[in-house]
């Protein structure tokens, strides 16, 4: 009976049949085969990934902060090269920083409009992980130099799935640039502070010259101050979890920091240094921001810092998007949401520019149909450095391609949907026998068999799920 394979029953003497020592040898044997041969086999090996531009940049900024350096900001023109860059590799079936017809990094930047006086690249390829590939850059020597460069100022990545040398993967292209000489000077050791003066010292009389003025300081004194040191006053961050930084003098033993917006204490944190930093309770929100920093307990108060936050990004109202098919040309057509100063629209390796419409009235592209594109993008970016991507080549498709089969396009690959739907069913068969057992209070005879599959089960999940690599270059 259909019962005798899920439950304990007197013909299967106990035992499932699908959790029967020869079910669990052919689950590791199918397993196995699946994702060691799955390619031999037709398989495909594309993944759900939780990689995307945000993480990486996110990532990368900790790497430049853990080792006192300056965050990159998100340019919208590293952005649309790194994409230019990965369709290129896709398209002429290469993994290199330079192309088999002499491509190189450079070109594509500029091409984007981007004139660097100091830039680089890092590659990734097969991870599934953005912890994962930033870990491996991180590891080599020449990317972590890349990452740990003070002559950069701005990134820009791209993160695309496709077939490269016979497998589906996930290029990932990290550019960075700086457009002026001025680099990011190296961390300064922290001043030793100056011992504490004696409130009350008679000193002797200070001459300062400047207006035919004698200025006699009476008394040196103790002053305990606070101040606000980031973000700097007045300006615009595209990050809405962005710390408070500060500074204090005078300060001895432990001491709380409270950063107040409208006389509410928004943040606070312990310090016991000079320097403090305070993690907001939340994300802030989009607009100008007010606030002081104060010492618990006395009435030592910094200065008013007013800063912006602007984290949101212009994005393509997928509904107005429009291809009219012309002789020689395709004609775009696109409305756009939100603030925005520079549109990309990237053709396979190529980047043209759209000129940005006034009062945000409707962007008109003209695209040549020869060669024909097959990867087509649109980047959009702010004053602040926000961008956002959108791919639209299923509006390129030529007539021919319509007709052709396809997978319906899902998250998740065929191997990765074998996996989860074998340890999902081997937990399943768990849980109901764990279920059948208890109610009927012969859970103790069978915590045996119990923990050596749900053992099993764990390993499985974990080599399967976890550990998984990729290539730099």
């Amino acid at each position: 009976m259909l019962k005798d394979f899920f439950i304990p029953t007197t013909k299967n003497k106990k035992k499932p049949y699908l959790l029967s020592k020869p079910a669990i040898l052919l689950y590791t044997l199918f397993l196995l085969l699946i994702n060691q041969f799955g390619a031999i086999l037709g398989i495909e090996q594309a993944y759900a990934s939780t990689i995307n531009p945000g993480n990486i940049i996110s990532l990368t900024n900790q790497e430049r902060r853990l080792a006192g350096l300056g965050e990159l900001k998100n340019n919208s023109q590293l952005a649309s090269a790194a994409l230019a860059k990965a369709n290129d590799m896709f398209a002429k079936q290469y993994w290199d920083h330079f192309g088999p017809n002499g491509e190189t990094p450079w070109q594509f930047i500029k091409g984007a409009g981007y004139s660097y006086i100091y830039a680089g690249e890092n590659l990734g390829k097969g991870f599934r992980t953005a912890e994962g590939l930033v870990e491996a850059w991180m590891a080599s020597p020449t990317h972590r130099e890349n990452i740990l460069s003070s002559n950069y100022r701005d990134i820009g990545i791209a993160v695309v799935e496709g077939e490269l040398l016979g497998k589906q993967t996930i290029l990932v292209v990290q550019m960075f640039g700086n457009l002026t000489k001025s680099v990011q000077p190296a961390p300064a050791p922290s001043p030793t502070p100056a011992p504490p003066a004696v409130v009350g010292a008679r000193t002797k009389p200070k001459v300062v010259t400047g207006e035919q003025r004698v200025v006699t300081l009476r008394e040196q004194g103790e002053i305990r101050s606070i101040r606000i040191t980031s973000p700097d006053m007045g300006s615009t961050v595209t990050d809405s979890t962005v710390n408070i930084k500060g500074e204090t003098t005078n300060t001895t033993g432990g001491y709380t920091v409270n950063i107040l917006e409208n006389n509410e204490v928004v943040g606070s944190t312990e310090a016991t240094g000079n320097s403090w930093e305070v993690k907001k309770g939340s994300d802030w929100s989009e607009g100008e921001h007010k606030i002081v920093a104060t010492i618990k307990g006395t009435e030592v108060k910094s200065p008013e810092s007013t800063f912006i936050v602007d984290s949101k990004a212009p994005e393509v109202d997928s509904t107005t998007i429009r291809v009219l098919e012309q002789d020689e040309t395709f004609i775009l057509t696109f409305n756009v949401n939100g603030d925005c100063n520079e549109i990309n629209i990237i053709l396979d390796s190529n980047i043209v520019t759209a000129k940005v419409p006034d009062n945000g009235k409707e962007v008109k592209v003209s695209i040549p149909k020869e060669p024909h594109p097959k990867s087509v993008y649109i980047n959009t970016a702010d004053a602040a450095g926000n961008s956002s991507s959108i791919e639209i080549s299923e509006y390129f498709k030529v007539k021919e391609e319509s007709k052709q089969s396809s997978f319906p396009a899902i998250s998740l690959s065929v191997r990765d949907g074998i996996n989860i739907g074998v340890v999902l069913l081997v937990l399943f068969l768990l849980i109901l026998n764990v279920v059948w057992f208890t109610r009927r209070g012969k859970f103790k005879e069978s915590i045996g068999e119990v923990f050596t599959v749900g053992a099993w089960w764990i390993i499985v999940t974990v080599s399967l799920f976890t550990g998984f690599s990729g290539s730099i270059t």
